[in-house]
């Protein structure tokens, strides 16, 4: 099987690359043979341009969309992606291959068929801290800003009014000082209303025994990678989310790091997310 495919620069999807080739499948990366079986390509992605052209010149390759975000907070600036054109190509695609539930529930009310969205969890990457696991005091918030997200600044806010330490990572920390970080806080909180996957950090974090505070919002898919290991706050209630905040401050819960590391080890590794998207490849070729 040969494959094109177009991504970004990312730790997450670069690795794909390797493992399919280690797996007998030829990868075009970034460009492509006339002679591929599938375009694949990661959404939404400052690539889009891409595969348009690629598309354009080999209309006869069928499509496969993995489909990373589909919130609508980053269809707006300051993230703004061409959404009506990569909306056309999730419909037109052979096979939409989405993180979480959240994101094929957001693909359908755009107008995808959701008959053709396949739940693909992304792999994590784990890491063996060779520091010591502490509490240092602080809430970890891991992921970038999304100021148009409803409630965007709910943890600062709570923050700053039970004067309680903050720190934001914003994708700016080299991997040592990152993983020191997360080793170190007191817990994690995403107070996003939608997000793919709460942000892999949260899994990451749980593997060292770090319990994370999150939305119950149905457009959180944060739900399909901890499912009831997490602490919900009410997504609609500002003051449930401060009491949930102040509740794990006070009382932050000191998990079993050994069960913990027990149960990301069920989590799809990089090997089974890509033996899963050759499974699907293998049945489209069919």
């Amino acid at each position: 099987m040969k494959i094109s495919l177009l991504t970004p620069p990312s730790p997450n999807a670069e690795p794909w690359y390797p493992t399919f080739e280690k797996k007998g499948v030829k990868v075009y990366f970034n460009s492509v043979h006339p002679e591929c079986d599938f375009i694949m390509s990661i959404a939404p992605s400052g690539y889009f341009g891409l595969l348009e052209m690629y598309h354009n010149t080999f209309p006869h390759i069928p499509i496969i969309i993995y489909l990373w975000d589909m919130y609508k907070t980053i269809w707006q600036p300051p993230i703004k992606y061409d959404w009506p054109k990569h909306i056309q190509y999730c419909k037109d695609a052979a096979e939409v291959w989405c993180p979480s539930n959240e994101v094929i529930r957001r693909a359908g009310e755009e107008g995808v068929d959701t008959s053709k969205c396949k739940l693909v969890k992304t792999w994590a990457r784990f890491f063996d801290y060779q520091g010591e696991v502490v509490d240092k005091r602080y809430i970890l918030q891991p992921l970038r800003a999304y100021p148009n997200d409803k409630n965007y600044g709910w943890l600062k806010k709570a923050a700053a009014e039970l004067n309680i330490p903050v720190y934001e990572s914003q994708n700016r920390l080299s991997e040592e000082e990152f993983q020191k970080v997360v080793a170190e806080c007191s817990f994690m909180c995403c107070e996003y209303h939608e997000t793919s996957t709460g942000g892999l950090t949260l899994l990451e974090g749980y593997n060292l025994g770090k319990v994370s505070v999150v939305s119950d919002s149905p457009y959180e898919g944060v739900r399909d990678y901890l499912g009831d290991r997490a602490i919900y706050f009410n997504d609609n209630n500002y003051e449930d989310f401060k009491a949930k905040i102040k509740e794990t401050w006070e009382n932050t819960p000191v998990l079993d790091r050994k069960e913990c590391e027990e149960f990301c080890k069920q989590h799809p590794t990089l090997d089974d997310m890509v033996d899963q998207m050759i499974e699907r490849l293998e049945a489209l070729s069919n």
